[in-house]
């Protein structure tokens, strides 16, 4: 499940932390000092414009969007553990089609105890309310406003590392709580067919077979319980999925980073109705300083995701992305991030596909280490073999941050 807005709130995470690689530490702000931690609140207030709000194929309508983003993120100053909290807010108010107002926010504590030398635990909790846009592929096409619900979550992880050996071991549970969709024309649409339990394990054997380079084997298992039936389908989708991977890994230095594993990937349904979904799974992350003043980011996977469309099992899907980010001046940060992403809807009756293609470019302004202002535009469309399905979309917004 992936939700449209996902990246504006790492964005605000950026901007809670300070902590882009390509800005000035002049322009970071300090932070204040609490007790035992040091606390960065941000309020990042902006304009946006869309030529097509509800991501419609036809019939396109656009929308002003003021949005109004708080956050706060709090690090503790221990010598020896860490606790972090964080709280990161998005709001947005529509001028012309008030209905799909929304109010997202996500809340996580969690850190690091340093158990011994060789130990690390990573403890973490959460919750999140987050919204899914119209035009969203699980989203009711019917649906008079945004699909809301909520996520409660809890992992815990553990690293040892013993000479050139290092073991990785994590579990966690979430569950997500929908709430019904009102319908255009009257009505609403129920959602807790899309309610579920997710229980997550995974363990990694990493070999140090030269400085800085990796090799690892990863396996994860995770067991989706959902609450009810499929209300279209008249089965409930629960299902087990399994991953391994094998892969290399190499980071020079603490911003530098690229690791790629391949494998293989099966979700099997406990109702035969589903069948099973298989294939081969890639994940690959790049973090590259390329120079003091340069950035460059990717990330390639290819995954199984849950759907509640009636036609199809899961969706095999392939994404991946590159940014760039440039300190043209001390103060003057450029970027831009290219995506893509390959959707087939797996399972049953389906022979749905979908492309989406994404492309923006952004600008931020540093007045000093505490206020900033940013300009940013953003390009995507869809493509799908599903008549009526595709879309493009552009959009600009406009930022003031404030952070301290």
């Amino acid at each position: 499940m992936k939700i449209v807005w996902g990246s504006l709130v790492a964005v605000a995470a950026l901007s809670v932390a300070g902590a882009a690689h390509a800005q000035s530490r002049d322009y970071q702000p300090n932070g204040a000092r609490v007790g035992s931690f040091t606390v960065f609140p941000s309020l990042t207030v902006g304009l946006e414009y869309t030529d097509n709000a509800f991501l419609e194929d036809t019939n396109t309508e656009d929308d002003t969007i003021a949005r109004v983003r708080p956050g706060i993120l709090a690090r503790s100053n221990f010598k020896r553990h860490e606790v972090v909290a964080s709280f990161l807010g998005d709001a947005t108010f529509h001028s012309t089609n008030s209905d799909d107002n929304t109010l997202d926010f996500v809340a996580r504590l969690g850190g690091t105890i340093e158990a011994t030398r060789a130990l690390r635990i990573l403890p973490e909790v959460s919750y999140r309310a987050a919204s899914e846009q119209r035009g969203d592929n699980n989203v009711n096409a019917l649906a008079a406003e945004p699909s809301t619900f909520d996520v409660m979550a809890g992992k815990v992880d553990a690293i040892y590392k013993a000479g050139r050996v290092t073991l990785e071991a994590g579990a966690g549970v979430s569950y997500s709580d929908f709430d019904d969709i009102p319908l255009t024309g009257g009505g609403q649409a129920a959602q807790n067919d899309r309610d579920r339990l997710r229980l997550d394990t995974s363990a990694k054997v990493a070999y140090e077979f030269r400085s800085k380079t990796d090799v690892f084997v990863k396996g994860t298992y995770s067991m989706i319980d959902f609450d009810n039936v499929d209300a279209v389908v008249g089965q409930k989708r629960d299902s087990d999925v399994f991953s391994a991977l094998v892969g290399v890994s190499h980071k020079p230095t603490a911003r530098t980073e690229a690791t790629i594993g391949a494998g293989y990937i099966v979700e099997n349904f406990d109702n035969n109705a589903f069948g099973s979904v298989d294939g081969f799974a890639v994940n690959g992350v790049l973090a590259w300083e390329l120079s003091a003043l340069t950035t460059v980011t990717g990330r390639v996977e290819r995954r199984i995701d849950q759907t509640t469309d009636a036609n199809s099992s899961s969706e095999l899907a392939w994404s991946g992305s590159l940014g760039v980010r440039h300190q043209l001046r001390r103060n003057v940060v450029l970027g831009g991030d290219v995506a893509y992403s390959n959707r087939l809807f797996e399972g049953r009756t389906s022979n749905r596909e979908d492309d989406r293609y994404e492309a923006s470019a952004q600008a931020d302004y540093y007045i000093n280490r505490n206020f900033s202002v940013g300009a940013k535009y953003r390009f995507a469309r869809r493509i799908s073999n599903l008549a009526g399905n595709g879309f493009s979309e552009n959009r600009v917004q406009a930022t003031v941050t404030a952070r301290f």
